[in-house]
């Protein structure tokens, strides 16, 4: 009997950071790993999030066995709720992870579409036709974990998010003994591995490093009223904040509605050594002295709703910044997304706060592996093929280059895109076809935005619109004056006199095509002509211009 084929589709997180999706085909059955979410850019106004595209699995519901999901950020968790409203099917993850996913699953209401299972080390399981290992792996969320396939034609890794911490705050510590083991053994086939940091020379820094900044500055703010920013789903970062906090006598007020939720969740899964004695409500925080509070909220990104931008505005319900508040964001800024970063960081400087943050501090490290940690992992590993993932092109390019310093053979290390198959057989890795993996903007909670929408948002938030109404009699010609309506292209101040010149011009065109016999529906376009060339020649901008010519008796 001959083998199947093991095909890889990859819907997303190649060639961006964020929406990432694996799908991974055996005898017609699918297993997806992620479904995660990226964040709009300036460029997207109106966009939530950006999903994968799953046209590509339309129809084939009863194919897909299982979701599993690597760890519990929003660019690999992110999008379960909107992939469970398209296919019925299993998650598969850490408890931890897991938790989160109930998080979302229940606020949709899609209890009914789905079931939960936790997945433990290093434990092997049957998902369809999938022979499916989970190894622990090291990242900036507790519990993430290693993918790895057992096939007809070797073995596939896919690392997820991944460094390689040796002194990880849980003492969990990435499995290379196992993945020594499936190197001696049956030999790995095809090893998939995080890109994000490929373009970072040498080791990324342990975790653990910066609690020790915790603990040299949190004492110098003893009287003072603290206020840390992180990720919410940093749990090893929001550990040694409250570690730190409380060993200062200090009291931990969470912030914002997914910091709630996931230090809550974290405490029930017994994740984050927290007790409760140690936790109040924000509600509460005007009964405590300053130097006895440390807010944990979330926004460190700059997010225009999340908790510190809304304080940085002073727009917040339960908590007002005084001058000798002390902020500290404990992150660092995602690409792209420096600009809302900074401008959170200056409003906060205005209000008198003393900011810290990572350009002046090691506050925060990251949790994705630089290059000496990448061409650790493969030398351990010593793949026949290599595949990049999870990154923007030069950083999948880069993860490329530093194997290719490993003696590994150029033509064995596959760099693509989103939307790339790839077939895997005794003959080796290979491309084998594409499918559409175009962007999918998700405004608000149900609605997906098409891109020519998104085109036109864009028009108008560049250069405004106008809008003309005419009307015409059959026996008298142009009734009236032209009316224009306009927002968003010139100032009020000028409005007056630059659009009674336009009446001017739309009247005599129009009375020029009444004349040479025009329909109504030939007006529309002559007026929509006549309107662009105006604005175009007076502004330089080109708005979008509707037009309409109302017939009257």
């Amino acid at each position: 009997m001959v083998a199947s084929n093991v095909n890889i589709t990859f819907l997303g997180g190649l060639g961006d950071v964020g929406r990432n999706c694996t799908c991974v085909e055996i005898d017609g059955k699918l297993l997806v790993i992620d479904f995660g979410v990226m964040f709009p850019d300036a460029t997207m106004p109106g966009v939530d999030v950006i999903l994968p595209d799953t046209s590509w699995l339309a129809g084939r519901e009863e194919d897909i066995v299982g979701l599993v999901v690597t760890h519990g950020h929003e660019d690999h968790v992110g999008g379960v709720v909107h992939f469970l409203r398209e296919f019925e099917t299993t998650l598969y993850g850490s408890a931890l992870t897991m938790g989160f996913a109930q998080q979302k699953v229940r606020e949709a209401h899609l209890e009914d579409r789905t079931s939960f299972q936790v997945l433990k080390d290093g434990e092997r399981l049957d998902i369809g036709p999938f022979d499916v290992e989970v190894l622990p792996i090291t990242h900036s969320v507790p519990q993430s974990l290693c993918v790895v396939l057992h096939t007809a034609h070797g073995v596939v890794v896919h690392t997820g998010d991944f460094k390689l911490d040796s002194n990880p705050i849980d003492g969990r510590i990435t499995d290379l003994e196992r993945l020594k083991q499936l190197r001696d053994g049956p030999g790995v086939r095809v090893l998939m591995a995080d890109s994000t940091n490929a373009d970072k020379p040498g080791w990324s820094a342990s975790e653990s490093t910066v609690g020790e900044t915790f603990e040299r500055r949190f004492s110098e703010w003893s009287d003072r009223r603290l206020v840390v920013s992180c990720f919410a789903s940093h749990l090893h970062r929001v550990q040694q904040i409250c570690d730190v906090a409380i060993k200062e006598g200090r009291t931990i007020f969470p912030l914002g509605r997914s910091m709630i939720n996931n230090i809550r969740t974290a405490q029930e899964l017994g994740v984050l050594e927290l007790p409760h004695r140690y936790v109040d409500s924000i509600d509460r925080i005007g009964s405590y002295e300053p130097g006895a509070v440390c807010v944990i909220c979330t926004g460190s990104q700059g997010e225009p709703n999340a908790a510190l931008s809304l304080l940085a505005k002073s727009d917040h319900a339960d908590l007002t910044l005084e001058p000798d508040d002390v902020v500290m964001l404990s992150s660092h800024p995602i690409p792209g997304n420096e600009i809302p970063v900074y401008r959170v960081i200056d409003q906060l400087t205005r209000l008198g706060c003393e900011v810290i943050h990572d350009g002046h501090e090691h506050v925060h490290t990251t949790g994705h592996a630089q290059r000496d940690e990448l061409r650790h992992l493969y030398d351990i590993v010593s793949p026949e093929w290599y595949v990049p993932i999870e990154g923007e092109y030069r950083m999948l390019q880069r993860n490329a280059d530093v194997v290719m310093g490993a003696g590994h053979e150029p033509d064995r290390s596959l760099v693509v895109l989103d939307g790339t198959q790839l077939t895997l057989d005794e003959g080796g890795l290979r491309v084998t076809g594409r499918v559409p993996a175009p962007y999918r903007f998700v405004d608000g909670i149900l609605n997906d935005l098409s891109a020519e929408i998104l085109d036109t948002r864009r028009k108008l938030s560049e250069g405004g619109f106008v809008h003309v109404v005419v009307l015409v009699s059959a026996d008298t010609g142009l009734v009236g004056h032209p009316e224009i309506a306009t927002q968003g292209w010139i100032d009020r101040d000028k409005s007056v006199t630059v659009l009674a010149e336009l009446e001017v011009e739309v009247a005599k065109a129009v009375e020029a095509s009444i004349r040479d016999g025009k329909a109504p529906g030939d007006l529309e376009r002559v007026v929509r002509r006549v309107t662009g060339q105006f604005v175009g020649n007076r502004t330089r901008r080109r708005p979008p211009i509707s037009a309409s010519v109302i017939t009257v008796d």
